[in-house]
């Protein structure tokens, strides 16, 4: 049996020993004990129950063991038929030959339509544009009016004289490149004889 004062102590919070408890989960007369200090702390605080029921946990499970088992889901179950899934030959079976056959003129006609939109989308002419802007597929008619070599045309002609003024240019811009550098060059290397040269800036 356990110590009255453990049992005291460990009722106040003062203690609180696992050994103790062990103990009192095992010996019938210590947990007694602790039952009655408890009934004895809540008649000291007036919390008493006016009809005491000493052994609360065997009435319980005493009127358990004698009320009949209710079980739910046993009685769905049993009144609930289960229809069996068809296998898919079953159901294409099920259908009707039209709906077959209209699903694949469904998705027959749903392609031509997309097809149909997207040449006329990006490969028609706008309505609204001028003719004067929609270049012709295949021109035929000379620009100049007397019959051109394929490889001759006044674009070519004129394009050579632009690169060329172009090449003049980009050479004009790196040769001023070079000498701005050639510059700095010589800037900076004036700049460092002449640190050299004044004893001033000589750290010692």
């Amino acid at each position: 049996m356990a110590d009255k004062e453990k049992l005291s102590a460990l009722m106040d919070g003062e203690l609180v020993d696992k050994a103790l408890i062990s103990e009192l989960e095992q010996d019938q007369e210590s947990l007694q004990s602790w039952q009655n200090y408890h009934l004895i702390g809540d008649v000291m605080r007036g919390d008493a129950p006016e009809k005491p029921e000493w052994n609360i946990a065997e009435s319980v499970a005493l009127a358990l063991e004698d009320e009949p088992a209710h079980s739910t889901v046993t009685q769905l179950n049993e009144h609930r038929n289960v229809e069996s899934q068809p296998t898919p030959s079953q159901a294409r079976r099920q259908l009707p030959a039209w709906l077959n056959q209209f699903g694949q003129v469904a998705m027959a006609a749903c392609v031509s339509l997309a097809v149909i939109l997207g040449v006329q989308q990006y490969g028609g002419t706008d309505a609204g544009a001028p003719e004067s802007d929609v270049l012709p597929v295949l021109q035929t008619i000379p620009f100049a009016g007397s019959v051109e070599p394929v490889s001759l045309t006044r674009s070519s002609v004129e394009q050579p004289q632009a690169s060329e003024t172009n090449v003049q240019e980009q050479r004009r811009r790196i040769n001023a490149m070079l000498r701005d550098y050639e510059l700095q060059l010589r800037l900076n290397s004036e700049n460092t004889i002449e640190h050299s040269d004044n004893p001033e800036t000589v750290v010692e």
